[in-house]
């Protein structure tokens, strides 16, 4: 095996390693924990060379989707996505632009790219920045610069790891969820 394979197996390892002892923190921490996919927006580009800019559609949870939680407890999300070459085989992501606004204040934590085997082509620190309540838009963009490999999948896709506060409602109100937005490369 070479160095830099040892290399991205370690950080693999790694970041796999921190996503476990961060779940397990809030599993113990509340008694109960879990963390779901929200249905994304899959936007579909063309394939071809060249740069160019791709916004999503909205991602969106509220409070009919969780048991309990009050009538504005609510999470709006989408992207806006940098890209360069895009082929049937994969997709150059330069960077993306995650916006989010919430009825009540809410937290982003970590972002991970994943290429089309499910692998993670690229992830953030899991460290929780706050989106307030206030409904007003809060943008973060990471830079990627990554070609991401479709393996022979329709798509890749960034999941964007996001929680609402309890908003007065019961502990399990706004658990840990994942926001996806995907690309899917067509001709």
């Amino acid at each position: 095996m070479t160095h830099g394979k040892r290399e991205s197996m370690r950080k693999r390892t790694a970041a796999a390693a921190l996503l476990a002892a961060t779940f397990l923190a809030m599993t113990n921490g509340t008694g109960t924990a879990f963390a779901k996919d929200v249905p994304g927006f899959v936007n579909k580009v063309d394939v071809g060379g060249g740069s160019r800019t791709v916004y999503s559609g909205q991602v969106q949870l509220d409070h009919s989707d969780m048991s309990g939680c009050k009538d504005d407890a609510w999470l709006i999300g989408s992207a806006k996505w940098s890209l360069g070459a895009v082929s049937k085989k994969s997709v150059y992501v330069k960077k993306i632009t995650l916006t989010y606004r919430a009825g009540v204040a809410s937290t982003i934590a970590g972002q991970f790219m994943i290429r089309g085997n499910g692998g993670t082509v690229f992830s953030t620190r899991w460290t929780a920045d706050q989106i307030k309540g206030d409904g007003k838009p809060r943008s973060d963009t990471f830079t990627i610069n990554k070609s991401v490999p479709l393996d022979g999948a329709s798509r890749v896709y960034l999941k964007s790891n996001v929680s609402m506060s309890r908003s007065g409602g019961p502990y399990d109100c706004g658990p840990d969820t994942f926001f996806t937005y995907g690309i899917q490369p067509v001709s």
